[in-house]
């Protein structure tokens, strides 16, 4: 007998429709103390088999998430980094250069982003994520052997890098999305975006420390930032392999045994979530994600997210402090982490809060996101105001970035459990189209000839981030409609069953 490709390709799903099904609820009443220690971690209001179960899943999943991210971050930003301490003397960048090689990376990311998410959907992803992991860090040392008349080199190693880089955050937003539920995922969605800003965070003061450590040395300083990315990347890549447990219905991981498997399967069904994760792409397929407003609306609301990002993710802050304030190094590559570590404190006490009162208040914070964004941008636009309110609007600009990623992916995930393919479709989209945008707009509203006062840049800011307050109402006003609709809908279903079961017990 043939067996086809499908049918090879399910077998090594964990039998999630025949399983036992077990009862997680607890008996007795939830004492004030776990009420308020589960505003800290949300395990102490559960059953002691998915308290366990969530401590397993919280450790390795959420430590190899983070990890990857961190040093997937400080390599996508250590060109930033590097640019500021030595790179664009190194090379005699002029013009634009700088912006062809973040556009560079966002090409590639762009063009491997959907191809390596539907490879993801097919594969294992402990092994696919890891070993993405290993290539990109080959690739970063890769860029230590670039001369000052190879600059080339760097730009199609950039490139690259950004193919490489695609599948990884919107694959490991998707596999959060597959083992929370919506009170848990704002926070560890959360946590694992902090994990970049920290990435961000460290950058500069590591850069610091290599300029005086390295300054005597044969290699440029900024080059051993790449060396020194390259050699962590190698242990996480490896850890990634061994602990990432895949997903509720492939999971192979050591550490969760029959009852966990069990657990992650009970937890799925209450959320209503779709349990087999490994399907074909089609074309029917496709149809069908198009036929929703969700790929519509959350692609274009995380593209002016993602965009907006620019008031701070630009070297803004940094220029200004170097080139206005003449702070030195010590200084300006110090500062801006005093600004990550304020955006990611912010972020986690929402976070806490959010899914403490359900996780179902995402259009809140995104909506807040915005609203501060327009006013940085326009008070950064004006330009010449007082001192410190010039200090406060990159404040007012850099701290929100750290919580609108991840309200974003976890209200997408959370709307799209009960149906995987398009869950994840839906999130790498959503996660794309923002790079295309992001591939040319940067040189044309953020031209390094402009720094640092960049006034194209900070108006098209302040205007895309009205556009997107659009489309956060957009998107909580369609949330809010099939939330009832489908309120209805099972309202109708239970009188039904009720009706049915009235007339067959009548009926002896």
């Amino acid at each position: 007998m043939s067996i086809k490709k499908d049918e090879f390709v399910t077998t090594s799903e964990f039998d999630s429709t025949s399983s036992q099904k077990i009862d997680l609820s607890i008996d007795k009443p939830v004492s004030r103390k776990d009420r308020f220690l589960s505003l800290i971690w949300d395990g102490y209001k559960k059953d002691p088999r998915e308290q366990r179960f969530l401590l397993k899943l919280d450790f390795f999943l959420m430590s190899s998430s983070m990890l990857g991210y961190f040093i997937k971050t400080l390599n996508q930003s250590n060109v930033t980094t590097a640019y500021v301490n030595g790179m664009k003397e190194y090379y005699t960048m002029d013009k634009n250069q700088y912006n062809y090689m973040i556009t560079l990376w966002t090409v590639g990311y762009t063009v491997g982003a959907i191809p390596s998410n539907i490879i993801l959907h097919r594969v294992s992803a402990r092994y696919y994520l890891g070993g993405l992991e290993l290539i990109w860090s080959a690739l970063t040392l890769l860029m230590v052997a670039c001369g000052p008349e190879r600059i080339n080199g760097i730009y199609g190693l950039r490139f690259l890098m950004g193919f490489l880089e695609a599948g990884y955050f919107p694959g490991l937003e998707y596999l959060l999305g597959s083992w929370y539920s919506p009170s848990e995922l704002s926070k560890r969605s959360s946590y694992f975006a902090c994990s970049g800003i920290a990435a961000s965070m460290v950058s500069g003061p590591l850069q610091e420390a290599i300029l005086r450590g390295f300054s005597k040395s044969k290699l440029q300083p900024f080059k051993w930032m790449f060396v020194f990315d390259a050699v962590i990347s190698v242990p996480v890549g490896l850890y990634t392999m061994f602990v990432d447990p895949n997903t509720p219905s492939t999971t192979t991981a050591f550490y969760l045994n029959e009852t966990d498997k069990q657990v992650a399967v009970e937890r799925r069904r209450q959320v209503k979530a779709e349990l087999k994760t490994r399907h074909r792409y089609s074309w029917a397929r496709l149809k069908e994600f198009f036929g929703t407003w969700h790929i519509y609306v959350f692609p274009v609301l995380f593209l002016c997210y993602n965009n907006t990002c620019a008031a701070i993710s630009q070297p803004t802050f940094t220029t200004w402090m170097k080139q206005d304030l003449k702070l030195p190094s010590s200084q300006y590559n110090t500062y801006p982490s005093i600004l990550y570590g304020a955006g990611i404190g912010v972020t986690l006490v929402f976070s806490h809060v959010h899914d403490y009162f359900g996780g179902t208040y995402n259009y809140v914070l995104v909506g807040l996101y915005f609203v501060l964004m327009i006013i940085g941008s326009s008070m950064l636009a004006a330009w010449d105001i007082a001192r410190p309110a010039h200090w406060a609007a990159y404040f007012i600009v850099g701290m929100p970035t750290a919580w609108g990623q991840p309200q974003i992916f976890s209200w997408v995930n959370r709307l799209l459990f009960g149906n995987d393919m398009k869950r994840n479709f839906t999130v790498v989209c959503t996660n794309t189209l923002a790079y295309v945008t992001a591939a040319w707009v940067p040189i044309l509203v953020w031209n390094a000839e402009d720094a640092p006062r960049y006034p194209i840049g900070f108006r098209y800011n302040a205007g895309l981030a009205s556009l997107g307050l659009v489309m956060t109402i957009t998107a909580w006003f369609l949330t809010r409609r099939d939330t009832k609709k489908k309120a209805l809908l099972e309202t109708q279903q239970d009188e039904v069953e009720a009706t049915t079961h009235f007339v067959s017990s009548t009926s002896f």
